[in-house]
């Protein structure tokens, strides 16, 4: 008999990502919407003669809180001073209701673990996962205008996948990547963008948290995973980018872009234009001619089971990420949403003048390892 798709996601976690042992604490905290999902991770943490806590955050709950003028709740500090492994199932499901909060409050609400959480994960070495499948809603589905079940069943495969396969992508490519300084992204549609990469600054995302961020202090792994992060050098960005997959934004006006258009020269947005939905982009303060650096990384996604799914799209195998930093606002108390990615299928790749990927796939040439 097939297992149901909450105890295929909490198995592949606990075991696979996570590394679960018998007798370690595994914290499980979750939205009460996901309780579904954070009962399985219950059951398959005892299966594995682990100890299970589970934290749950009632979302009535969680807004008659700030109804009644009380300050955003946030994750316990002393949950993460548990140590050992813990896993997140974010909320809330009818998130709409954020909307009528205020920028810096909804950012909070979001971030969830803040600056005292994040101390007493370090000091407990603790190691998290974050699973996108508690944000695939009926909610969210019914905004991005897309089917409910097929969006689950993607991110679902996509979060099963192996660390280990994962890891082996990631080590092909960069076996070429960790040499590579200049890149060169073309692609039919008018794409044709220049960069500078900055060597050995990659950071590879494979499932695993330690390993995502090279930080001994490293805390999350997000799920599904499955991307290499190219961080560029300040003023190198030069040439066009147009995008050929939709972003999506839960919360923007428009909840779905298509077809951002940006140029460069010498690391600074000169124009940038989109077909539908670019408030995502614009809330970010970009200005034409005044935003050197904006572009501060470009990524290479390696998940196989990774297609048309929301939100987590530049993880598709051999799909470019062109991600824009976003800098901390002046005395900003939460965490600025980090980055804008627009995503490109296809084309090609040049690294340092020779040919690398064609359609998202490595072209071999003697020498390079691929």
């Amino acid at each position: 008999m097939a297992s149901v798709p909450e105890t295929t996601v909490a198995r592949a976690t606990l075991v696979g990502h996570l590394g679960v042992a018998p007798g370690e604490p595994v914290t499980i905290e979750a939205w009460s919407p996901a309780l579904d999902w954070a009962r399985a991770f219950v059951v398959e943490a005892r299966r594995l003669a682990a100890e299970p806590v589970l934290a749950l955050e009632d979302e009535e709950g969680f807004f008659r809180s700030l109804a009644r003028g009380g300050p955003v709740p946030t994750a316990p500090a002393a949950l993460a001073g548990l140590g050992g492994a813990y896993v997140y199932l974010g909320g809330p499901e009818a998130f709409p209701r954020l909307f009528a909060l205020g920028p810096e409050e909804r950012a909070l609400a979001l971030e969830r673990h803040g600056t005292a959480w994040r101390a007493a994960a370090r000091a407990s070495r603790l190691r998290g996962a974050r699973l996108a499948v508690a944000g695939v809603t009926r909610t969210a589905a019914a905004r991005f205008g897309i089917n409910l079940e097929t969006w689950r069943d993607e991110v679902v495969q996509a979060s099963v996948v192996p660390p280990s396969r994962l890891a082996s992508h990631a080590a092909f490519a960069l076996r070429r990547l960790a040499r590579a300084r200049r890149m060169t992204i073309r692609h039919p549609n008018g794409t044709r963008l220049e960069l500078e990469l900055r060597p050995g600054r990659w950071v590879e995302e494979a499932g695993r948290p330690v390993r995502d961020l090279h930080r001994a202090d490293a805390i999350w792994s997000n799920l599904p995973s499955g991307r290499i992060v190219l961080p560029v050098d300040a003023g190198s960005a030069s040439g066009t980018w147009e995008a050929n997959r939709p972003t999506y934004d839960r919360w923007g006006e428009t909840p779905v872009g298509v077809g951002g258009r940006f140029a460069f020269k010498d690391g600074v947005l000169q124009e940038f234009a989109f077909d539908r939905g670019g408030e995502a982009f614009t809330a970010l303060g970009p200005r034409a001619g005044r935003s050197p650096g904006v572009v501060g990384a470009v990524s290479l996604g390696l998940n196989p089971r990774i297609s048309r799914a929301p939100e987590v799209g530049d993880l598709a195998t051999g799909r470019l990420g062109l991600r824009f930093s976003v800098p901390r606002r002046p005395g900003s108390r939460a965490s600025p949403r980090p980055y804008y990615v627009s995503e490109l299928q296809g084309g090609e790749v040049e690294l340092d003048g020779r040919l690398w990927l064609s359609d998202g796939r490595a072209v071999r040439t003697r020498g390079t390892g691929g």
